[in-house]
């Protein structure tokens, strides 16, 4: 080759070197000797961070609290759902996918039960201790005293008085309740529910029983319609079931209030079933506090074995007393016999109630459903056996009649 034509250059090995003088790199040829020289340290240690400095982004260090640790464990992928030929939504699992990760966050009505609480022994639970918070006690005395006022003072100034009053409290319970569900993400219709659970003790005190069955089917009328018409946007059998339940369980368990007031010595009837519903909670409570040792049931674990049959116990010996200060038809239309009847069918419906609402609220993961009423939570939670009395003893008179 001639190397005259040609600006290129071979070095010794016939490598040929592009671009002319091979020195244009700047770096001393190997076959040079060496200078001696080597890398220079600074005395001053601040001198190479102040270089580092310079620089727009500068050195960052690992316990720097703006960088996030290296050794974070990489987020897991949950798997996902995915359409295939099968049909919409008929795919398998496809795990690893990238773009979906397990702690994203759900979405805004998909229910989520809490946390629930670890199981502590008896001890801890304070069950069978005597020395209860005085302030806890007194504050639970004063609501209660303030809620006999109440219900006195409405009966005195008549019927009408008093089917405000309770549909009023029913009204307020249900908000309650839905309130409670709306916490663990369902998204309920209210608006329709609260307005069913208003209508039905007017109406039963108005047409009777009758009632119940016009107002139900109107609630799901107007509840199809509510997610048909774009009103609730979101999973309408989940959201529609729970506003049912709301009307269901609140507003005509609630209405046979009325369906009592409606009755010949209707004050009396109402005032009795107020009794035996009371007399169970302050039995079971003051019983259970006192001498309760065996846990009932994991649904409500501060309830104990002795503080049922003691509410229960209680309520009978309510039923018994009722004749002799003349409450109501009882030993007049009704004898001792029918009366303690009445007390027993009474007696056994109560705790169901009062347990029921214990399952609704640790399936939802609270406490209470509410703290309206110091002492003693909401308003559910103070009529919960009260719910399931009121049919009880409307439908033990009307079959002894």
């Amino acid at each position: 080759m001639n190397m005259s034509d040609d600006d290129d250059e071979l070095d010794f090995e016939g490598i040929r070197i592009v671009g002319g003088d091979a020195d244009d790199h700047g770096l001393p040829h190997w076959t040079e000797p060496g200078t001696g020289q080597v890398p220079r340290l600074s005395a001053d240690p601040d001198e190479d961070l102040a270089d580092w400095a310079s620089l727009s982004a500068g050195p960052r260090w690992a316990d720097d609290p703006e960088v996030p640790p290296v050794d974070a464990p990489p987020r897991r992928v949950a798997p996902v759902q995915i359409s295939g030929a099968g049909g919409a939504g008929g795919g398998g699992p496809v795990e690893d996918d990238f773009f979906t990760y397990e702690d994203a966050p759900r979405r805004a009505t998909e229910p989520q039960r809490r946390a629930a609480a670890p199981r502590r022994g008896i001890a801890e639970r304070g069950i069978g201790k005597p020395d209860a918070s005085s302030s806890d006690l007194r504050a639970r005395l004063i609501t209660g005293l303030a809620l006999a006022a109440v219900a006195v003072v409405a009966l005195l100034l008549g019927k009408e008085a008093t089917l405000l009053v309770i549909a009023a409290v029913l009204t307020l319970a249900a908000s309650e309740f839905y309130v409670s569900l709306q916490k663990v993400g369902y998204q309920p219709a209210t608006l329709l529910g609260l307005t069913a659970v208003l209508m039905l003790p007017l109406a039963a005190y108005w047409r009777g029983e009758a009632a119940f069955g016009v107002v139900l089917f109107l609630s799901v009328v107007f509840g199809a319609l509510w997610f048909l018409l774009g009103v609730g946007t979101e999973r309408p059998v989940p959201n529609l079931g729970v506003t049912l339940l709301g009307v269901c369980y609140v507003g005509v368990l609630g209405s046979f209030a009325a369906l009592l007031l409606d009755m010949a010595d209707g004050k009396g009837l109402l005032l009795t079933a107020i009794l035996l519903g009371a007399g169970y909670d302050i039995g079971g409570y003051f019983i259970g506090r006192q001498i309760g040792r065996s846990p009932l049931t994991e649904t409500s674990p501060n309830k104990t074995v002795e503080g049922l049959f003691g509410g229960m116990l209680t309520t009978v010996g309510v039923a018994i007393v009722i004749p002799v200060i003349g409450v109501g038809p009882f030993g007049d239309e009704f004898g001792v016999i029918d009366t303690v009847l009445v007390g027993v069918a009474a007696a056994v419906m109560a705790p169901i109630g009062d347990l029921a609402e214990s399952l609704m609220k640790r399936d939802l993961g609270l406490k209470d459903m509410g703290s309206i009423l110091p002492g003693h939570g909401g308003l559910l939670d103070r009529f919960d056996a009260l719910l399931f009395v009121l049919p009880t003893v409307y439908y033990m008179v009307r079959l002894l009649a």
